[in-house]
């Protein structure tokens, strides 16, 4: 019964450890990561696909024209046609996008 009393003190003083302000420059560096914008990806499937990609990955959605549901899922994107999926709308409501990334919809059809 002592060994269960003494645990949850050990628990609370992890809170106090240094490295849990460390952790929010490592998010940073992460968020910093996903933002960077690739100008040969963008190349090679388009910037609409590049864009999408980016808006994808850093936890927004993305709806398409001639489409009435959202994107959600990196790993469910469209395929066939690069030129077929434009972007109309973005949903970037607790997304990490950083305005770093904001060149990957420099030449995609988004209108602003």
């Amino acid at each position: 019964m002592m060994l269960f009393g003494k645990v949850p003190r050990q628990l609370c003083a992890l809170k106090k450890l240094p490295w849990s302000r460390d952790s929010r420059y490592f998010w940073g560096w992460l968020n910093a990561v996903f933002n960077k914008v690739d100008h040969e990806r963008i190349r090679d499937v388009g910037p609409d696909r590049a864009a999408s990609e980016w808006l994808l990955r850093c936890g927004a959605m993305v709806r398409y024209h001639g489409q009435e549901r959202w994107q959600k899922d990196y790993n469910h994107l469209p395929t066939g046609p690069l030129d077929k999926y434009k972007i109309q709308a973005i949903d970037a409501t607790d997304s990490c996008i950083m305005s770093i990334g904001f060149d990957h919809m420099e030449t995609s059809s988004i209108c602003f």
